[in-house]
């Protein structure tokens, strides 16, 4: 009984320790390909350093259906993501293949690639803009890694950047902006990030 009880406590120890590591979590929405997903992993793992979970693939939410313009509205997908993903995760960063939108200025319905809310704990990211200019499987993969990074970004607590090729640069609705990016932060981003790494914030 000893014994079991000991490695009880080891299992319970490990799944603890595995879930404080993985600070951010994906959560494909049915239709998104595990090699784009994979592609994000490894991306997101590459810039920042540490273990990404994936989660369980979900159903789109019905109530972030934008009927009139055949689409989903982003931040109901934040709010979805916020509701119904573990807690112990800081970051979890949706993924589709479909196309989403919101609020933008004087437009009340704009499609975007992602969406990300600042300083706080959700992410969205689609694939369906990212094909633009006849974009092969390749350039679109290079587009999503971009993307996700800088949504993930802005919930660390980064705000657009203006320095040249920082992946923060606003993308303002140009996906040739995506391309010029470096995929990496800048020296004053890579700060920013590493003060919310140290911070206490659940």
């Amino acid at each position: 009984m000893r014994m079991l009880a000991v490695i009880c406590v080891l299992l319970v120890s490990n799944l603890v320790s595995r879930a404080e590591n993985e600070i951010l979590a994906l959560q494909p929405y049915g239709g998104f390909t595990k090699e784009r997903l994979e592609v994000v992993r490894k991306g997101l793992k590459e810039a920042f350093g540490f273990e990404i979970a994936v989660l369980e693939t979900r159903s789109l939410p019905e109530a972030a259906w934008h009927a009139p313009r055949q689409r989903y509205r982003a931040e109901k997908l934040l709010t979805d993501l916020d509701d119904k993903t573990p807690k112990a995760h800081r970051i979890v960063l949706g993924l589709t293949a479909k196309d989403i939108s919101t609020t933008k200025g004087e437009h009340e319905d704009w499609g975007i690639f992602g969406l990300g809310e600042l300083g706080g704990r959700t992410c969205v990211v689609s694939t369906f803009r990212l094909g633009a200019r006849g974009a092969d499987e390749t350039k679109l993969r290079d587009r999503l890694r971009k993307v996700a990074i800088h949504e993930a970004g802005h919930v660390m607590g980064l705000d657009h950047c203006s320095t040249d090729r920082c992946v923060m640069r606003d993308a303002e609705s140009s996906i040739t902006t995506v391309d010029n990016e470096t995929g990496k932060f800048c020296d004053a981003c890579v700060t920013t990030i590493q003060a919310w790494r140290a911070s206490d914030n659940p």
